[in-house]
């Protein structure tokens, strides 16, 4: 069986290509760029090493994290259109079962990646017979947390081995927690395509072949202090006694192509529905949709200038695609300038999709028109 193996979820962007459990090519490189721009390259290279073609693989392996959130995705996707297209089976390992398969020696094995102020990701296995059997699933915990739950599952006895790149910065705390432990200091802690391909083909073997999708243990960062943020933040319906508090900042504090005289009439007409975003007892932005038959038009999302990129327009726009499913609206439409990227790159967060273009639309600047179905 031939297998190509594909690691992205690391800063390393490796491939490995396979013939069952022998290596027949492994490609490495960590040099700056983004894995969407190595990979495809790198997967040529390693066939043409090869003297293969995709037509020739039997088996697709990718990591599925934890990691890198962005390269996670990078090769999943990578992996899935392969399938899709010429119908090779795939599968998904985790990185922590990929670097317990860098320990060949038999007994418990703990793998363990850093993620920062005494946070990590971890697993327990077990290698017995030449069979590695998880212990305890892969986790996001705090490294105390983590330690204890492993001293938990195996005797005091029980000789341990420690691999990943927490092993090293938590050597000091292991130390100290057990007595018999070891550790495997396996190509400096990196994620390795050979052993995941390895793991992969003992899946295989065991008829352990399933959806690949990204093993998301944590949520990113972002969206950690989006949600933290939101518990603070109001979202209630703008009338007008709210518009009133803002006015006289309107146009200095949040943007001057809206006029309280406009936003009044706005608030008037019977189809449309406006909101602010209240933040410790001040307006910061506001939004509203304007709605036709069954579609809804945003009209504006406007946060105020010293709160932006703050993840407050975020909390808006979610309201108003929230509010227009509530009335079983099948899309809602939206205008932005061209040259807005951060607006852009909001809208496509949240599933919107440019669908054309208005020349001169913002004086001498191009406005994309962009669209997200709800139905």
């Amino acid at each position: 069986m031939k297998i190509l193996s594909i690691d992205t979820a690391s800063n390393i962007c490796g491939v490995s290509i396979l013939e069952n459990a022998s290596l027949l090519c492994k490609l490495d490189t960590n040099t700056g760029r983004t894995h969407s721009e190595n990979l495809m390259p790198m997967i040529q290279q390693a066939l043409e090493q090869s003297n293969l073609s995709l037509n020739d693989i039997d088996l697709l392996v990718c990591d599925k994290g934890p990691g890198s959130f962005t390269g996670i995705r990078i090769g999943v996707a990578t992996v899935k259109a392969f399938h899709d297209s010429l119908d090779i089976p795939c599968v998904g390992v985790s990185s922590l079962e990929a670097l317990a398969y860098s320990v060949k020696k038999e007994g418990y094995i703990v793998s363990i990646i850093d993620c920062k102020n005494e946070n990590c990701y971890f697993a327990l296995y077990e290698l017995k017979n030449s069979k590695y059997t998880q212990m305890i699933e892969p986790t996001a915990d705090t490294i105390q947390n983590a330690l204890t739950r492993c001293q938990q599952s195996i005797s005091s006895s029980d000789s341990i081995m420690f691999v990943g790149d927490g092993s090293e910065i938590y050597a000091e705390t292991i130390c100290h927690l057990f007595k018999n432990y070891q550790f495997v200091f396996s190509n400096n802690h990196l994620l390795d395509s050979y052993t995941l391909g390895l793991a992969g083909l003992d899946k295989w073997e065991e008829n352990k072949l399933d959806d690949v999708l990204p093993m998301y243990l944590k949520k990113p960062q972002a969206q950690r202090q989006l949600e933290e943020k939101s518990k603070e933040v109001e979202i209630l319906p703008m009338t007008l006694e709210t518009l009133n508090e803002i006015a006289d900042s309107l146009t200095s504090d949040f943007d001057d192509f809206w006029s309280s005289a406009t936003l009044e009439s706005e608030l008037k007409a019977e189809n449309s529905t406006y909101f602010v975003a209240r933040f410790h007892q001040e307006i910061v932005g506001f939004a509203g949709i304007k709605t036709m038959v069954d579609e809804a038009d945003i009209m504006n999302i406007v946060v105020k200038k010293d709160f932006r990129n703050q993840g407050f327009g975020s909390l808006l726009l979610e309201n108003l695609i929230n509010l227009s499913k509530q009335l079983n609206l099948v899309s809602i439409n939206l205008e932005v300038m061209e040259e807005n990227y951060p607006a852009i790159h909001l809208y496509k967060n949240f599933g919107f999709e440019q669908i054309g273009a208005r020349k001169n639309y913002y004086q001498d600047k191009k406005g994309l028109l962009m669209t997200k179905k709800l139905a």
